[in-house]
């Protein structure tokens, strides 16, 4: 579950980026060996990535547990049009 600043700050921009453009962002994250007994952190870990996200997310689909660790589905909320 170790991932360097750098690398979550690039890839928390890659996911800015996808937002803007209108897409939806899928995160994962990939638990190995005794990291899956700490179930607890990788959530806390996926949220804190989404946090990490510049611009406003909803969450799509929660953090859903699978075999090799977890995933969750964010998207940008729709736009209000106010006429």
């Amino acid at each position: 579950m170790g991932i360097a600043k750098n690398d979550l700050e690039m890839r928390a921009k890659r996911a800015e980026k996808f937002l803007n453009q209108g897409h939806k962002v899928k995160i994962e994250i990939i638990l190995r060996g005794r990291e899956k007994a700490h179930s607890n952190l990788a959530k806390e870990k996926l949220e804190l990535f989404r946090q990490a996200i510049p611009v406003e997310t909803i969450l799509e689909h929660p953090p859903t547990k699978y075999p090799r660790g977890f995933s969750m589905l964010i998207g940008k909320p729709a736009e209000k049009n106010n006429k």
